[in-house]
């Protein structure tokens, strides 16, 4: 097995587990430039689209928040009537998550950064 196989399956399972100890529904990696590395996401949602746009999400993010001088976004969060995405800078990477309007935002929020770190980690190796 390829160290590219075994790593995207370490990361393929720290999404399985935000999905099992909190409320994210799916999740996903994605590169910066719009490109899928793990994916926990429905049928439904095209992961393509969802990748290439949360890159630009973020980096979007990241420009406002240099403008109004909050430094770079660490997080982006979409409140939207059906529930939140949220998307959260991994270094080279994006963790998107999608969680139900019912959630509870701070604890959501933590599991996405203790997620994020430990994709870090992975990918630092």
């Amino acid at each position: 097995m390829s160290k590219i196989t075994v790593t995207r399956k370490k990361l393929e399972e720290l999404l399985e587990d935000l999905e099992k100890r909190s409320d994210i529904m799916a999740s996903a990696l994605v590169t910066r430039d719009g490109l899928v590395m793990a994916s926990a996401l429905p049928k439904e949602i095209d992961e393509d689209a969802i990748s290439a746009m949360a890159g630009m999400m973020l980096g979007l993010g990241n420009r406002v928040g240099i403008v109004l001088k909050r430094g770079a976004a660490e997080q982006v969060i979409i409140n939207g009537k059906e529930g939140y995405a949220i998307l959260t800078e991994c270094g080279p990477a994006v963790l998107i998550g999608l969680a139900p309007s019912d959630a509870k935002l701070g604890i959501l929020l933590y599991e996405m950064k203790d997620t994020a770190n430990a994709i870090k980690n992975i990918m630092m190796k």
